[in-house]
């Protein structure tokens, strides 16, 4: 295999391997989308269970001062029909005072009944918005995960035939020359592979010696950044087009390799 061809398949094999990842992180991120929209409906879910609890005891309130609004009114009708016998004017005022009293706790149960039943209806309506805000939500939801589950399905062909891909470039490349590829990948962000470019590195930023560049360009050997480790190639020397060249062009695995920061 010739020095062209090695590199040629080098690159492929990084803009494949580099496709994986970045189809793994677009799993990845597909997963916590869907896990944030599900704890979306979860929330709004919450939301209406504690409206609806709210409104229970609202009501459970309402009928608890019902029984204390029939104690007082049974307390100031017999304090009434005490007045007959009052015999004293000193009995008669004791019995007004303490019709008074329960008057005006009767009238404080009935306030409280009433508060009590407003916040009932107030709480319906809420519970109707919240459950037709979470009508709304489950819906879009649903059609959201329906679209990532689609798009994961995607996602996991593509990363299946990247992988397909992967193996059958390197099972083309000489052992020692797939271990250096290898090592240096490991070291420096998954990118083993770099473009040199008027004599410049384009990953690290590092400029070669004038010799070394010309080496790579004239595809004299296997030839490695000084700086970052990285193994150089020219993309004119291998007929690689690059993205800016082409508009059109897309992830084509046999494109220019972008570089990282890492150095």
């Amino acid at each position: 295999m010739s020095v062209k061809v090695e590199l040629e398949t080098l690159v492929r094999l990084q803009a494949r391997e580099l496709e994986v990842v970045r189809i793994r992180e677009e799993i990845a991120a597909a997963g916590r989308a869907r896990a944030a929209a599900k704890a979306e409906v979860a929330a709004a879910e919450q939301q209406v269970g504690e409206a609806e609890a709210e409104l229970v005891a609202a009501r459970s309130g309402a009928r608890r001062f019902d029984v204390d609004l029939k104690a007082a009114e049974d307390k100031v009708g017999k304090y009434k029909d005490q007045l007959i016998a009052v015999k004293t004017n000193e009995q008669l005022w004791a019995l007004q005072e303490e019709i008074r009293h329960a008057e005006a706790a009767m009238g404080d149960v009935e306030t409280r009944i009433l508060e009590q039943l407003e916040r009932a209806d107030a709480l319906e309506g809420a519970i109707a918005e919240r459950r037709g805000d979470l009508d709304e939500i489950s819906k879009r939801v649903a059609a959201a995960i329906a679209a990532a589950d689609r798009r994961g399905a995607e996602l996991t062909a593509e990363k299946k035939r990247a992988g397909e891909a992967i193996a059958e470039l390197r099972e083309r490349l000489p052992a020692d020359l797939l271990k250096t590829y290898d090592g240096v990948k490991t070291m420096r962000a998954g990118v083993g592979v770099a473009e040199a470019r008027d004599e410049v590195c384009l990953v690290c930023n590092f400029r070669m010696r004038p010799q070394l560049y010309v080496e790579a360009a004239n595809l004299a050997g296997i030839v490695r950044c000084e700086s970052c480790k990285r193994i150089l190639y020219v993309a004119e020397r291998l007929e690689l087009k690059r993205p800016s060249d082409d508009p059109e062009a897309g992830a084509d695995p046999g494109g220019e390799v972008a570089g990282d920061a890492a150095s």
